[in-house]
């Protein structure tokens, strides 16, 4: 029966491999489909903000990220192939001569530099062709460079007592080691969210408080509504890397903050600033974050309660294309293979995005002017370069904001 069900197992997950990747090269080509339609001109409902020049610079810069994307989807087809159905992973677990917890933390920590490697070249054609290309990358090869080191070894002192720590568990506590797990990587979570925007983040860009007589008492009053404090509206220094624009809200108690690109805020009139701050303290007003936190608990759980239940199944493994049982090529299976068997409820993350999306948009409209968060928002359309025509499909998996048609016209209906 062992072998049956790893036969099975094996057809399922080659299946995954490749219907998956099809469907997302169809996606893909979908939406340039859509952006060869409406190559020469934005729909008319945009025509009097955003000009012919910047819709096509929009479409092109897109266009070729997807293409680029394309490419970049049988690469990580290839490479799941060699790992799996290839046995590459195994190879690499046999390769490695330590015993005990050291061979499991090894083999992980060899993996994800490996794999690292492999995206890098990525990075940089992206970075320093692609985005050099489009007039947006401000980045520097040392800069990269530093960056990337930065989150190797910020990875590693994160990770590695991390995965020390599980596998203790899991020698220690017998079948019950899944539970400990859960609740060990749950308190680690809430520490990184915790500590990540007064420790962390500071590691790569600089803060500093929003700033500006004239933005003082509009913020001093939509921060007193939303119960948020003045002194945590930031402006961050992206602009060291990209030209790009964006805002967004993270941590929680004591450490939380409204970040600002700087970038973002030359484009902006303190109305519009204003409006987007709006925004993000909707996110927070309406508990967005405390929602996704505790979904992706409830997430976190299951997958470890499976990882309780198939940690002896030889089957599994087997059914993975890997004849060893061991907790780090447990872990490594969770990891990589996962993600494939969960792609088909994409969709429904991406719906649950955009309604909050939306709920923060309406929460702004009440608290300032709709049309000052329209004109925000156009101009990091503009700014970003980002295409205000999708395919419904491909938006539908992919897209965690709405489309901007159906977005600014629900602000409009906001308007008295």
């Amino acid at each position: 029966m062992s072998n049956l069900y790893s036969y099975f197992t094996q057809v399922t997950f080659l299946l995954f491999i490749i219907v998956n990747h099809l469907v997302e090269i169809y996606l893909t080509r979908r939406q340039l489909e859509t952006y060869k339609n409406h190559a020469l001109t934005p729909p008319p409902e945009f025509s009097t903000f955003i000009t012919d020049s910047e819709h096509q610079k929009a479409i092109q810069y897109s266009s070729a990220k997807l293409r680029m994307g394309q490419f970049h989807l049988i690469y990580d087809a290839a490479l799941i192939f060699y790992w799996f159905p290839m046995r590459g992973a195994e190879k690499l677990y046999h390769a490695l001569s330590l015993d005990g917890m050291h061979r499991e933390v090894f083999f992980l920590i060899i993996f994800s530099l490996i794999q690292f490697a492999f995206s890098l070249p990525w990075s940089i054609f992206s970075t320093f062709h692609l985005e050099e290309k489009f007039g947006f990358n401000k980045s520097t090869p040392k800069l990269f460079i530093i960056d990337r080191l930065k989150g190797l070894l910020l990875g590693g002192c994160i990770g590695i007592p991390l995965l020390y720590a599980i596998l203790f568990l899991f020698q220690s506590l017998g079948d019950w080691w899944w539970l400990a797990s859960f609740t060990l990587v749950t308190i680690f979570q809430f520490f990184i969210v915790w500590i990540y925007p007064t420790v962390i983040a500071p590691l790569f860009n600089k803060f500093h408080p929003l700033e500006g007589e004239e933005l003082k008492h509009g913020i001093e009053n939509l921060v007193k509504n939303a119960g948020f404090n003045a002194k945590e509206v930031f402006v961050m220094d992206a602009s060291r890397r990209s030209s790009h624009g964006n805002a967004y809200f993270t941590g929680f108690g004591k450490n939380k903050r409204v970040v600002f690109f700087d970038t973002l805020l030359k484009q902006l009139q303190t109305p519009e600033i204003l409006a987007i701050l709006a925004h993000e303290l909707g996110h927070m007003k309406l508990k967005h974050i405390p929602k996704s936190m505790a979904a992706s608990l409830i997430l976190s759980f299951i997958g470890f309660w499976l990882m309780g239940k198939l940690t002896h199944q030889e089957w599994f493994f087997n059914g993975h294309f890997i004849r060893n049982v061991s907790p780090g090529i447990l872990l490594l299976l969770f990891t990589q293979a996962l993600p494939l068997y969960t792609f088909w409820f994409s969709p429904i993350g991406t719906w649950i995005s955009r309604k909050r999306e939306f709920e923060a948009d309406a929460y702004a409209a009440r608290e300032t002017n709709p049309q000052h968060l329209i004109q925000g928002l156009l101009k990091l359309y503009q700014q970003n370069a980002s295409p205000v025509v999708t395919d419904k499909i491909y938006s539908g998996f992919y897209n965690s904001h709405p489309p901007a048609l159906e977005r600014i016209k629900k602000l409009e209906s906001f308007k008295s």
